[in-house]
């Protein structure tokens, strides 16, 4: 895959053998499910925060304004946060591309951003920010995209709850599938595992407006 992906490999292995969060409360942003040719639509997801037997699961989905490509996505759920308590979270995803792969590129790379919450148990506003590099291929009726990720977190906590640092910046992890069995890719499978401080694992469906 060259040696840009490579890099962001290594930094995925690095940032993956950093201890995880005890007893967090559900980050909205986690996992970004934002891939460089991840397309527009609506998603339904299941995520499981932590990654581990016993953490908290939540459902959320998401949905590209229209009109505006992939630019931006909205995104809200629910589920259990610290404490086993029911907690909601929502947010806003900005990306936009930074180059395409070609003849002397051979990936695909965007800019991502957002700004979101957490409620439960106490509050979190988080903004993260970082670029994801992939690429797409077809065979047949076949459309894979894998894709890394990484970046930092900036999250405020606030709450009688909350863990005794208010504001941290926490580095960032992810890699990730785009799958898709239908030559329009009108419906794709996606899944995705946030690793380092923020790990989580997540699976579901979007409905693009196809390819």
């Amino acid at each position: 895959m060259g040696i840009r992906l490579t890099s962001l490999l290594a930094l995925v292995l690095l940032f993956g053998a950093m201890s995880g969060r005890a007893d967090a409360q559900i980050a909205w942003d986690t996992p970004r499910l934002i891939g460089p040719e991840t397309p527009g639509g609506f998603g339904a997801y299941w995520v499981r925060g932590g990654a581990l037997p016993g953490d908290g699961d939540a459902a959320f989905a998401t949905m590209t304004l229209p009109g505006l490509g992939t630019a931006v996505t909205l995104r809200g759920g629910v589920g259990n946060g610290a404490g086993e308590e029911p907690a909601g979270f929502g947010g806003i995803d900005l990306r936009a591309p930074i180059a395409r792969h070609g003849p002397t590129q051979p990936l695909d790379i965007e800019w991502h951003a957002g700004v979101g919450v957490g409620v439960g148990q106490y509050q979190i506003a988080s903004l993260p920010m970082g670029v994801s590099a992939g690429r797409g291929w077809s065979s047949g009726s076949i459309w894979f995209a894998p894709y890394v990720a990484v970046g930092a977190t900036a999250e405020y906590r606030r709450g009688e709850e909350a863990p005794d640092e208010e504001f941290v910046v926490e580095p960032t992890a992810e890699v990730g599938l785009d799958l898709a069995f239908d030559p329009g890719r009108r419906f794709i499978v996606r899944a995705a595992t946030s690793l380092a401080d923020r790990q989580a694992v997540s699976v579901g469906l979007l409905i693009s407006g196809g390819n």
